[in-house]
């Protein structure tokens, strides 16, 4: 039983969309205590000597109606996905694996071409892309204008991002497909959890 109280299950506000992933536990309690109410039950069931309870997969908060504000930090994984997991150079998309993050312009020519009163920080939005390994390897540290390329657009801090990111196996493992709305952007490959921090 331990193992079926810490399974995913998918939470959604009011509203019915989508705003966090809970443990069975943390759900089973919000019903109990009746914060939210079950939406859809998997066929599994938790049994006690005084009670028996099917496990919920998707809850919704009864009185909870906003999105959780979510801060845009600057990491890896939110650089791909701002990017569409598109190679910034030969504007080719490609799985998370084989993409790279690549600076714009280079830490070794960064005090020369910028000079000390940059309108941005060298580690920021408007300096790294995403790039496949291929072009990275083949950039080294050299400056766009040196190679004869260019950006299709010119990279800046995303106004906004998916609450979650799902891949689309566990979506339909889980039961989930039909409560994935525009804030949950559901992936081709598992989600790291390393990509994500």
């Amino acid at each position: 039983m331990d193992g079926i109280l810490y399974q995913s299950v998918l939470v959604l506000n009011a509203g019915m969309i989508p705003i966090d992933i809970c443990t069975v536990r943390k759900a089973i309690l919000d019903i109990l205590r009746e914060i939210a109410v079950p939406i859809n039950l998997s066929r599994q069931v938790i049994r006690s000597p005084s009670i028996s309870l099917p496990v919920p997969s998707v809850i919704a908060h009864i009185n909870y109606n906003r999105i959780p504000r979510r801060d845009i930090s600057l990491n890896k994984f939110n650089i791909m996905q701002r990017d569409d997991q598109t190679c910034a150079y030969c504007r080719k998309r490609f799985p998370l694996s084989e993409l790279t993050i690549d600076h714009i312009i280079p830490r070794s020519r960064w005090k020369k071409t910028m000079g000390d009163k940059s309108a941005f920080a060298f580690n920021s939005w408007e300096n790294m892309v995403t790039a496949c390994n291929k072009c990275n390897f083949q950039k080294g540290n050299r400056l766009l204008s040196e190679l004869g390329w260019n950006l299709s657009r010119p990279p800046a801090r995303p106004a906004w991002l998916p609450q979650l990111y799902i891949s689309r196996q566990r979506a339909e493992k889980m039961g989930w497909l039909d409560y994935c709305g525009f804030n949950v952007k559901l992936m081709e490959a598992p989600v790291s959890p390393s990509l994500r921090n």
